[in-house]
């Protein structure tokens, strides 16, 4: 079973799998590292002030998963986060080379629910290209 380490269900099972396999500290450490993301608040579930928060998670779009198969990932990202945080992120949470980013704010957008007015809040949003032979399985519907 693959975890999604954008799941907090997915995080927390994992933990339990963890303290049923019986290995040495040093390896329960390594194990434990590798499985949050190696300092991702938005990913770890430790709330530091010091660490900048990056990614939010997959973006899910027909044009996105059109891109999947190209090496091209898209994820949704905080609005302060730039592209060179984003490559950090990215190769460290999935063990791949990121060949570039690209960034797009996307605008809000007018939603009308019956005579009543609203919008849709606009975000950030990250296009991930990665290097020959990288892929990123999490990403795969």
């Amino acid at each position: 079973m693959k975890l999604n380490p954008f799941k907090k269900k997915d995080k927390e099972e994992a933990k339990k799998q963890l303290d049923n396999i019986e290995v040495g500290e040093s390896a329960r450490e390594e194990l434990e590292k590798g499985m949050t993301g190696q300092g991702s608040v938005s990913f770890s579930g430790t709330g530091s002030s010091g660490v900048h928060k990056v990614l939010k998670g997959f973006y899910v779009s027909e044009k996105a998963s059109m891109g999947n198969g190209t090496g091209q990932y898209m994820f949704k990202v905080f609005q302060n986060a730039n592209k060179s945080e984003v490559k950090k992120e990215v190769s460290k949470l999935f063990n791949v080379q990121v060949k570039k980013v690209k960034i797009l704010n996307m605008p809000e957008k007018r939603r009308d629910f019956g005579k009543h007015p609203g919008a849709k809040p606009g975000f950030k949003k990250a296009i991930v290209v990665l290097k020959e032979g990288f892929t990123i399985g999490q990403a795969k519907p």
